[in-house]
């Protein structure tokens, strides 16, 4: 074989590893994300039934095992207290009684 066709062959070769390579690691990161979605799912429902007093024995789902759940999983704080009183309803913060109900707005 000439050398132009082992040049040939060797990057060939290169390239389809670099492919093969290339796919092994996005199945990785693709696993590790659906693990990830596992991990906080399961640790969701293990902080919701603590917070609601479910027993140790009949709780669901795994506790934050690893640490991980508060800077990992999106949405995993610990709730905010309940609104009180009508008056600081979401609703009447963002629209309050001052304002007219049918009220047209001009952009």
């Amino acid at each position: 074989m000439s050398c132009q066709a082992t040049k040939a062959v060797w990057v060939a070769f290169m390239i389809l590893a670099v492919t093969v390579l290339g796919q092994l690691s996005q199945g990785e990161a693709e696993e590790q994300s659906d693990w990830l979605v596992s991990y906080c799912t399961d640790a969701a429902i293990w902080a919701s039934e603590e917070a609601h007093g479910v027993p140790l024995e009949q709780r669901t789902g795994q506790p934050d095992y690893k640490g991980i759940a508060e800077e990992s999983c999106p949405g995993m704080r610990p709730a905010a207290p309940a609104l009180e009183t009508e008056a600081t309803s979401p609703a009447q913060l963002a629209m309050p009684d001052t304002v007219p109900f049918q009220q047209l707005v001009q952009f």
